[in-house]
């Protein structure tokens, strides 16, 4: 298999409407080669990943707890664990050994349930977007990320 060495990535995305002007940015991924659903969220400060998606794939994971500094919307109270993943690819960006945050994420799937919405696996926060360098194209719904060469 050859190595990317493009630096600047375009994903396509859909804008999910939970109702009238409030959209979730959702785009597709894969994790081990598993698709999975993803929200970009410029609004969450780091990206996260749910902890039973992650436990079916790879029951196996090596996961720890997570000590540092667990904020949410509405509580601060959860708990979260730490693991990597050896896979992780949106389009043609690929990232591997990508370590991440583990939560539950029942709670959003039981409100995108109950709006007949795409279950979702993970949320890609400003970490993610600052790393690289994300522009969101709201009116072709493409993310474009960039990597440094090395």
């Amino acid at each position: 298999m050859s190595i990317n060495t493009d630096t600047t990535f375009k994903i396509k995305f859909k804008l999910v409407t939970l109702e009238p002007d409030n959209y979730h940015i959702v785009a597709k991924a894969k994790i081990e080669g598993h698709s999975l659903n993803v929200i970009i969220d410029t609004g969450a400060s780091h990206s996260c990943f749910d902890l039973d998606f992650v436990r079916q794939l790879s029951p196996e994971i090596s996961m720890e707890d997570n000590d540092g500094l667990n904020v949410g919307v509405g509580t601060s109270d959860f708990e979260s664990k730490l693991s990597t993943i050896q896979n992780f690819r949106m389009g043609r960006f690929l990232l591997k050994q990508y370590d991440i945050v583990l939560l539950d994420m029942s709670n959003i799937n039981q409100a995108y349930e109950m709006m007949h919405k795409p279950l979702i696996h993970g949320i890609l926060g400003s970490d993610f977007l600052m790393k690289y360098q994300a522009v969101i194209d709201y009116g072709g719904r493409v993310l474009t990320l960039r990597r440094d060469k090395k």
